[in-house]
């Protein structure tokens, strides 16, 4: 009986071990060419429906979710922030929760949605920003705060925060209903939450859409 060739035995190990990684891999890669991805665009000019026409045209994109904003100038406590509030479908928007409240009386007063480092951007009369104690006690107790925001044209609403946001972490949102039922005059669609298919699609369209001026998260 000869002798066994240990060598010729490493060749097949070594080349069935090859085998499989390369059809591990070809299978991630597949995976990740059938999942589903969401980016965020934002423009600084207001959304045509030709150019949402455009945008929809983009190789893998499946859905795209107009996003509305207005600049307003909301108060809390001795702390103001002007920033833009964004108008979004809660339920389609990719928004990842630190708390949120389960049932929301909505009628006239805005219900916003922190993004949990929005808080620092407040600054007082002076420009300095609330502290880090300050901040862990808002996002405490958020339910409890009672905030005002004032509109472009100098409307005055009391306003509530029903929920924090983690991820994206900085916006400041409010449901699409209310953007349009309590700020329609001066709400402008200025970007939107596109839906894609495949990790290549997603990456395209980054590519032709930041080339195109928008800003993609």
């Amino acid at each position: 009986m000869g002798k066994r060739n240990i060598y010729k035995d490493i060749v097949f190990i070594a080349a069935g071990c090859l085998f499989l990684m390369l059809t591990v891999r070809a299978g991630d890669f597949w995976m990740q060419q059938q999942r589903s991805y969401e980016i965020i665009l934002q423009s600084q000019s207001e959304l045509t429906e030709e150019i949402v026409e455009e945008i929809g045209k983009i190789e893998g994109i499946y859905g795209f979710t107009p996003i509305s904003s207005c600049n307003v100038k909301i108060r809390l406590q001795e702390y103001a922030l002007e920033t833009s509030l964004a108008g979004i479908e809660i339920s389609n928007y990719p928004l990842k929760w630190k708390a949120a409240q389960e049932e929301i009386s909505l009628a006239n007063t805005p219900i916003l949605f922190f993004g949990q480092e929005a808080f620092a951007s407040f600054t007082d009369n002076n420009g300095n920003g609330p502290g880090k104690s300050r901040i862990a006690e808002w996002v405490e107790k958020y339910q409890e705060l009672q905030l005002t925001v004032t509109d472009e044209h100098g409307r005055e609403r009391r306003a509530q925060i029903g929920g924090i946001v983690e991820e994206p972490s900085s916006g400041i949102y409010i449901g699409q209903s209310q953007m349009q039922g309590l700020y329609r005059a001066s709400a402008k669609t200025s970007g939107g939450c596109a839906k894609i298919q495949g990790e290549r699609n997603m990456q395209k369209a980054k590519e032709i859409l930041s080339g195109a001026g928008f800003l993609v998260e």
